[in-house]
Order: C-alpha cells, then structure tokens, then sequence
C-alpha cells in the first residue's frame, strides 16, 4: 500500500486480537491476528498494531484514527475480577441487589441460583435521607452519615463507590451532593451515580447497572490511559476512539465515566459490518452469525441495521435461562451469545454423553493444536484432525499447528465412549453446529421470524468452516462470507459512524403526561448527545436523531419501543396511542382498546455521519485455479475424500466452485459441503448457495 490516510480497526477477543489497516483513498486493507493476553490485553493489542504497521511498511503517526473493541469489561466482570466496590443505597434499602424483583427466572428449578451480587453486604450500606417518586424531598441527605459510611469503606480497602438511591432518576441532587462530598474528601475513590449511569425507572436494574459501572471504572480507566500512553509513545496523534455496545463510536471519556457501555462492542462490530456488506449486495435481511475462538454470536438484521436494545445480562447462572444473570441498563446490540468456539472443549458429561462448551480453552493455555500446554480437546482441534484446519496454514502460515496434539486430545476425549479420534471429532463439529443452529433457531423465532427468510453471513475465525451446517440445519438456502471474514468484527469498526444512545424516565398514562416537560427532556438529552458525537472529532453537521419510548398497556410487566416524531406533534397523546396501538398489534396480533397507555422511558440515538468504506483485500497469490488437494472428511461418505483447496482472493469475481472443497484466507476457512455451489461476487464475497433445506447438521 502508498502512504497515505490511514484507519486501524482494533478487537480484542477471548482468544484473538484482530487489526485492520485501512488505507482509505483506496478502500485496500490488511489484515492480521495475534493471539490475546488475558493477563494484560493492551500488551497483545499493541503488538498487533506495531507488527501490522510495519508489515505494510507506514509509520503509526500515518494512522489519521484508531478505533477499539474489547471484551475487557465484559471478562471483569464474569471473573469477577474488577474494583472492591462498595454501594450507598436509600435507608432501608441496602439489600436490593439480593432482592432483586422476587421473581423466579424458572419456576421449575428446585435448586434456583442467581449470581451473587458484585458488592457482598457488609460493603452495601444505607444514608439516611429520601425522595418521593414524584421528587420531592421527604428527608434531606445527611451528608456526615455518608461521609462516616465512606470512610469505613475506605478503611476496609474499597476503591470504588456506587450511590443508587430511591427515585433518583426524578431528581438526582441527592446523589449529586454525595458524589461531590466523595470526590471532595476521597479524591482517589472512583465513584458513579445511578442518575448519570442510567437516570431510569426500576431500582433493581439502575442499582445493579450503576454497581457494574463503579465496580469496572478504574480498571477501564487505567487500561485506557496504559494504551493512550503507550500509543502517543509510539507516535500515534490521531483520534482513539471506542465502540460502544449500541454499535456507534464514542471519544475515551464516554468510556470513562460509563464503562458498562463497552459490554457488547466487539460483537457490535460484527453486526454493523453484517449491515454494511448486506447494504453493498442489495441483502437487507441478514442473519449475523460471528463464531470466534470463545462464542458465537448471533443477531438479526433487517433494513440493513441490527435492533438496539436497552439492557443486557451479564454473568449469567444458565446462559439460556433470561433473569439468571446480573441486569445492566445499557443500550446494546440485540443478539444472543453462546459458549460455542473455535476453543470450546469437548468432555463426556455426567450423563455419559460428549458435550462442547461452554468452557473455552481460550488463549492461554489454548487449544491442544497451538502447543502452548493446552490439553483439552477442543472445536479446533476437530477441524485439523478432520482436515478442514491446514496445520500449516494456519494464520498464513504464521502460527503452525500441531496436528499430532490434536488427535492426541481428540482422542482423549472420545476413548471413555468407545470412539476413535475420527468419530469423535466429527462428533464435536456436529455438536457445535447443532447447539449454535438450535440457538439461533430459538432466537429468531421469539422475534417472530422464519429462519427460513434469511442468508447467513458466517465470520469469525470459525464462522466460514461451520455456516454451511449451520445454516442447513436451519433451512437457510444462502450463506455469504464477507472479505476480510477472520477479522470482519474489526473491520465493523471501520465501517461504524460517532453517536450515542441516550435514556430517561419520565413516567406517566399519555393523557396525563407533561407533554412541554416530554419535550424538554428530549432536548436535554439531544444536546448532550451532539456534545458527545462532537468529541470523537467528527464533522457534526450531518447528526441524525431517532426519538423513541419504551410503552405499555396499564398494568403490563413489559414493554415495547416505538418509534416518536420529532418535534412531538400538537395531538402528541393520541399519534403516540395509535402508534403504540400499531405496533402492539403487529407483535401479538390484538390491541387492548379501553386500557390506558403508559410511557416509562424516552429515548434518544444521536449518531453522526458514517465514513464511506468499500473494502478490498489485496490477492497475495496469482490464478485462479485450486493450488493442491487434501484429504477431508465428509460425514455423507463416511470416510475422508481429496478435495481442492483454493486461494480465496486468487479467485475472480464470478468464479464457481462446486462442493466439496475449502477456500483459504489468512485468517479464516471456508468449508464448501457436498452439494453445495459457491460463487465470489464483484465485491470478493462468497456467495454459497446451500443444497436442500431442514437437514439436521
């Protein structure tokens, strides 16, 4: 690549860092995979961003903007290894995070577990003083209380402070008095308060929203300050900036003071860039299927844009179980996650039956093949004995694999149960495929939609080598591989525009609402979103705002999102009833005609222009033609077959391959099943085209 304006793409996964350099007056990237360092991932990231400059021979001070996507916040919290935190609640209130909403998430399950609480009791502790839902104060905050309760926890080694206090959302300057008093008196506590973190009604979620925010602030605080410095180090000027769950780009001050926003941005990327690609091919229903070396991640796109939910759970009890796991008020990607991955290990169970996943080998130790002590079996380790993996191919060539350890834990795994490394293996793959196809059947039809409608874009460093089954199994007739498909998380990140999504309650039946006060807040919260898009750096002229609200019938326990004009009409209680009327009907085919509507939370996406990519991966090798065959096993035949292996950017836009055979890249395998056609378009896709419908992998 010519020297020029640069862009750099930078996920940070359970198993892999991925980078991408952009060069942005060709739309020429590059690409490259490093393994991840749980114990510091800055040091990983780093290197990946040093090696990848110096591959395409250009000076990090080219780099014009570097943009980041990490799990970290998500993994803190999960190991449980973020700040001893402690939390200041209303009098009276101090058990929330235990109480929680008194509901059973399964009311079948004897032995019932929830996650335990991020703060233990003895660091929860109540103030006196309360506020009424309407916000009037019934008893002023004793602020010498608060102080007194402060020091303790300081004197038992607490470095972070959560405040949550009764009705805060509806006036916060009880909270506020306490957060200046910390930062006043404590200057060194990280401390966050519940009507900053997330102003909305619902104790238990703003608690427990507010206590994950505290409980990673100074974790994410120091690991970006650690990379911010070690990038001005090494010559970087440009703008760093973040992605956000919601899928939008934020300057590291956003992430600062709101870390809980960063839970989702690897996996947002990944369905950003499964809108982009569907945009460029004139596919506007996509279903995004992102399997790295940890999980696999699947959400639906329609219109060419992934549904943006408002709360997470994290650290789930039952990954498949909503409500065992710790709530968070965040605005996020909508998707579901499951333990499935390119280092998920394989065991028999209890029950005498294999099983794969959730637990992940991840980068360290790592599957059996990467010979770094690794010993477990594992989805990867099932690809090389089964010959979708070259061991010698792997990563370019970069990072040999060791085939002999891989059937050596392979069949480890499968001598309790009589089988040999073949059968077991196969085993593995056709478990994986399964529990991701049942996943994602599951998570589509809750949504009110047929598999069966919608391609499956497969990425991920092992998406390409399971979509097909996948995407058999369930009844999807066409799978498409983006460019760049081992790496494509980061290179959403490339493709995502500045912006945020911002929340807040104001309650009330629409016919009794302050409509004036309705469209002050709308305001307030506008303002500040184009004051957060104008700190990434970003031209703010072309800002795009989407209102909506969160509604329900009276007495409801759910509610839904819809979409609110801007300004607010003049009849503004009727349009949004008919509206929500609407949609109501739409979801569950009635609508409840004498019950009164009610609003709960207004919100606001505030996002600026996105940048014009269109990706192209430079061909490293000539011709067209499959360079060498190898031997696959194909569970139709039974037995191994020799199939070709192609070159994937040495193949031409319209070139047609017939299945069996495998399509390499760098950092991803292409697995084309028998019967199955594939066929590269003009924008170096490949197009399979799945043979039948409804075959179980």
């Amino acid at each position: 690549m010519a020297a020029g304006t640069y862009r750099l793409g930078l996920d940070i996964g359970g198993t892999f860092t991925d980078v991408v350099l952009l060069h942005e007056p060709t739309g020429a990237i590059r690409t490259h995979k490093v393994l991840t360092t749980p114990r510091d991932p800055a040091e990983g990231a780093l290197r990946s961003v040093r090696e990848i400059c110096a591959a395409d021979g250009i000076d990090l001070r080219q780099v014009g903007m570097l943009i980041h996507a990490t799990t970290l916040v998500t993994n803190a919290i999960i190991e449980r290894k973020g700040a001893r935190t402690g939390l200041l609640t209303t009098e009276g209130f101090r058990d929330t995070l235990e109480v929680g909403k008194e509901q059973r998430y399964d009311i079948y399950d004897l032995f019932l577990r929830y996650p335990d609480p991020l703060v233990p009791r003895r660091w929860r502790l109540d103030v006196p003083e309360r506020i009424t839902r309407d916000g009037e104060v019934r008893r002023a905050v004793d602020l010498r209380a608060a102080r007194r309760l402060v020091a303790d926890l300081v004197r038992q080694g607490v470095e972070a402070i959560a405040v949550s206090f009764l009705h805060a959302y509806k006036n916060p300057d009880h909270e506020r008095q306490v957060k200046a008093l910390i930062e006043r008196e404590f200057p060194h506590l990280a401390v966050c308060i519940s009507s900053e973190v997330s102003p909305e009604i619902r104790e238990y979620e703003r608690t427990s929203t507010t206590v994950a925010n505290a409980y990673v602030l100074p974790l994410v605080d120091g690991y970006l300050r650690h990379i911010e410095t070690a990038l001005a180090d090494e010559g970087f000027t440009g703008r760093f900036l973040l992605m956000l769950s919601s899928g939008t780009l934020a300057a590291p001050e956003v992430a600062r003071a709101s870390p809980v926003r960063l839970l989702e941005s690897g996996p947002a990327a990944g369905a950003l860039m499964t809108g982009h690609i569907g945009m460029e091919i004139g596919r506007s229903e996509v279903v995004s299927f992102d399997m790295g070396g940890t999980t696999a991640k699947i959400s639906l796109v329609r219109e060419n844009r992934p549904k943006i939910t408002p709360a997470v759970e994290v650290a789930r009890v039952h990954r498949f179980k909503p409500g065992s796991g710790l709530p968070v008020k965040t605005p996020v990607v909508d998707m579901i996650e499951i333990g499935a991955g390119g280092g998920s290990i394989a065991r028999v169970g209890s029950m005498g039956l294999l099983r794969v996943g959730p637990e992940s080998a991840g980068a360290d130790p790592g599957p059996a093949c990467y010979g770094l002590g690794g010993t477990d079996a594992t989805v990867t380790d099932a690809c090389v004995v089964l010959g979708y993996f070259d061991p010698g191919a792997f990563l370019g060539g970069t990072m040999p694999l060791d085939a002999a350890a891989a059937r050596e834990a392979v069949a480890r795994a499968g001598r309790p149960l009589g089988l040999d490394a073949i059968q077991t293996a196969w085993g593995i793959v056709a478990i994986v495929c399964e529990h991701m196809a049942q996943a994602a059947r599951l998570y589509l039809i809750e949504r009110g939609q047929d598999p069966r409608r919608f391609a499956l874009m497969g990425f991920g460093g092992a998406g390409p080598a399971t979509a097909g089954r996948v995407a058999r199994a369930l009844g999807m007739r066409e799978v498409i591989i983006p460019p760049a498909s081992g790496v494509a998380s980061a290179v959403g990140l490339l493709v995502a525009a500045p912006g945020v999504d911002l929340g807040h309650s104001l309650a009330g039946e629409l016919q009794e609402l302050n409509w004036r006060a309705v469209e002050e807040l709308f305001t307030s919260m506008e303002s500040r979103g184009r004051e957060m898009v104008a700190g990434t750096g970003e031209r703010t002229d072309g800002i795009r705002v989407e209102r909506r609200a969160e509604m329900r019938y009276a007495g409801q326990f759910h509610d839904i999102e819809i979409p609110i004009p801007r300004p607010l009409p003049s009849q503004a209680a009727h349009e949004l009833r008919a509206r929500f009327d609407t949609e109501y009907e739409r979801l569950y085919g009635v609508t409840l005609d004498g019950y009164p509507v009610q609003a709960l939370n207004w919100r606001v996406l505030v996002t600026g222009r996105a940048p014009r990519v269109d990706v192209r991966v430079e061909a490293r090798t000539n011709g067209g033609a499959s360079a060498r065959r190898r031997p696959v096993y194909l569970p139709e035949q039974g037995t191994f077959v020799e199939v070709p292996v192609y070159q994937r950017y040495a193949m031409g836009a319209g070139t047609r391959i017939a299945g069996p055979a495998i399509i390499e890249e760098a950092e991803a395998t292409t697995v084309v099943w028998p019967g199955d056609e594939l066929t590269v378009d003009a924008r170096q896709n490949l197009i399979v085209t799945v043979a039948g419908s409804g075959v179980e992998a």
